[in-house]
């Protein structure tokens, strides 16, 4: 496991103290610096890569704006699922059920050192996700920016100096004749990003984690508890993430077909499928699949308690 070498958490497992708040104490200290060191440079890298505070790294493709076209003449709205809710959902909610599930496992199994290695594999586990989140959120803004597809709002967010451009017997105004009046230069880049949808990739990317986490530790351990909060999470972060997809589209940010494309991105990051690149346009995407994956974890006793050195106290039943 490459993250056990390279963390803070790796290091814990080796030995646990006599003394529990001491365990307890330099677990939750590494889970701490080991999140938020991949959470700033996720972040860091994400600004410098698609702007913020810094200098745009990769700008929109720019397309031509097409004359007498409804589709990109509707208002501009906010957004229903804010970004601040997205990602506290996204990032907040999986390290809280990793810690319950995973609590839950080492509770009822036998093994050595099993509080060091409870913070060892909830953090690593989460780290891993994490990983996986921003491997999608990268994907996403490149894809939007080769795609450059304009948004449903793209003429209010714009809002083009149409004394200075002519549709006149065009079809339509290539990107150098085009002259927004909008000052918010932002606004503007990110009415050029509609396809894929950002938000119902992040969601999905949620759904899809959970579902195989929680199923498959459900089925191996039997832990009744397990199935419950799977029952329970499974239907709420299901109607979650179609909410957010719709929300999309009646916002007016994105088509129905950015929200459904994107279904495959977070599937790749998650599986090692390559064939699913003949939905993105045949980019290249097969090199991000040889990374950390989901797909093959899970799905044996030994996948389960193996790595965590745990032996199952007793059998558990539905």
């Amino acid at each position: 496991m490459p993250l056990k070498r390279i963390t803070f958490s790796g290091r814990l497992g080796v030995t646990e103290s006599a003394e529990v708040w001491k365990t307890v104490a330099r677990g939750l200290v590494c889970m701490v610096l080991d999140i938020v060191i991949t959470l700033t440079i996720s972040i860091v890298l994400f600004y410098m890569f698609a702007g913020g505070p810094f200098r745009y790294a990769v700008s929109p493709y720019e397309r031509p704006i097409p004359c007498n076209d409804d589709s990109i003449k509707q208002p501009f709205k906010q957004n229903t699922v804010r970004m601040k809710h997205l990602l506290a959902v996204a990032l907040g909610t999986p390290f809280f059920i990793i810690c319950f599930v995973e609590a839950l496992v080492y509770r009822n199994s036998e093994g050595p050192n099993k509080l060091a290695n409870y913070f060892v594999t909830s953090t690593l586990l989460y780290l891993k996700y994490e990983l996986t989140f921003a491997l999608c959120v990268f994907l996403m803004e490149y894809l939007k920016c080769t795609v450059g597809r304009l948004r449903p709002h793209f003429l209010e967010a714009c809002q083009p100096d149409w004394s200075r451009m002519d549709c006149t017997g065009r079809d339509s105004i290539p990107a150098s004749e085009t002259y927004c009046m909008n000052p918010d230069v932002h606004r503007v880049r990110t009415a050029r990003t509609s396809f894929p949808s950002g938000h119902t990739a992040a969601a999905f990317h949620v759904l899809l984690f959970l579902g195989l986490y929680l199923t498959r530790m459900a089925r191996i351990t039997g832990i009744p508890s397990i199935y419950k909060t799977r029952n329970v999470l499974l239907v709420i972060f299901s109607i979650w993430t179609a909410f957010t997809a719709i929300t999309r589209v009646t916002d007016y940010w994105h088509y129905p077909t950015d929200v459904l494309g994107v279904f495959s991105i977070p599937l790749l990051c998650c599986f090692e499928h390559a064939l699913l690149l003949s939905h993105l346009g045949g980019i290249a995407l097969a090199l991000f699949c040889v990374l950390p994956t989901f797909g093959w974890q899970w799905r044996t006793y030994e996948d389960v308690y193996g790595p965590r050195q745990l032996e199952r106290r007793r059998p558990h039943f539905e």
